[in-house]
């Protein structure tokens, strides 16, 4: 007789607590960050929008800035629940995941030398700054860090966490989403709130102990 393979919780006790803990907040810290730093995509616009609005923009600039660590934790908590079934798809999307973090942590330090010209009157030179015509070869690796990292690691953790048994498939879904709205549509406010979603549907997961099939603490092995 043919029994479904027996899955073993990853994250016990206390540890699915932080585990859970983690995983919302780095999304939600996104989240806040693109509601209040929600300018114009022109970069004219969006430094005359932070000279406007400072108190608001520093909030989000340092939303942004905490989310990257977090983010960090909960890719490491979605390749820990995804590595047993599928280790190849899961350790790719956490090494393409981390190199798009290193990159988003740049473009919040890119970010924040234009802020610093916002702030001392020089709009012009702030503008400049974000416009990043003359970056050279530090511009292109930071690119394919950046961008390259987060769609491909993106859509190993989507393909990994369809086929994980620990983790609803909706957050597969809910990732795939972000992926288009964000990316695609240059929806950040609408892709930013479904991946918080998906992530929040993932940490109750792990706190509820969720599986598709048969855990190991609630079953015996037949011999």
């Amino acid at each position: 007789m043919n029994h479904a393979p027996i899955v073993r919780p990853v994250f016990t006790g206390r540890s699915r607590w932080a585990a859970a803990v983690v995983l919302v907040t780095g999304t939600l810290l996104q989240v806040i960050e693109f509601l209040l730093g929600d300018a114009p995509d022109d970069n004219a616009a969006r430094v005359a929008f932070w000279a406007e609005h400072p108190s608001r923009i520093d909030l989000s600039m340092v939303s942004g800035m905490l989310a990257v660590p977090f983010l960090i934790g909960g890719f490491a908590v979605l390749v820990a629940l995804t590595r047993a079934r599928s280790p190849r798809l899961a350790w790719t999307a956490g090494t393409f995941l981390t190199f798009a973090m290193v990159g988003l942590a740049v473009v919040h330090g890119y970010e924040l030398a234009a802020y610093g010209l916002t702030r001392s009157g020089d709009l012009a030179a702030a503008t400049a700054a974000l416009n990043g015509d003359h970056l050279g070869l530090p511009g292109v690796v930071f690119f394919v860090m950046f961008l390259g990292g987060a769609i491909l690691g993106t859509l190993a953790l989507a393909a990994a966490v369809w086929r994980s048994p620990l983790v609803p498939r909706i957050v597969a879904v809910c990732i795939l989403a972000f992926a288009v709205l964000d990316f695609a549509l240059g929806q950040g406010v609408v892709g930013h709130l479904v991946n918080l979603a998906g992530f929040a549907i993932a940490a109750v997961a792990v706190v509820a102990g969720y599986s598709r099939q048969p855990r190991a603490d609630a079953q015996q092995v037949l011999p």
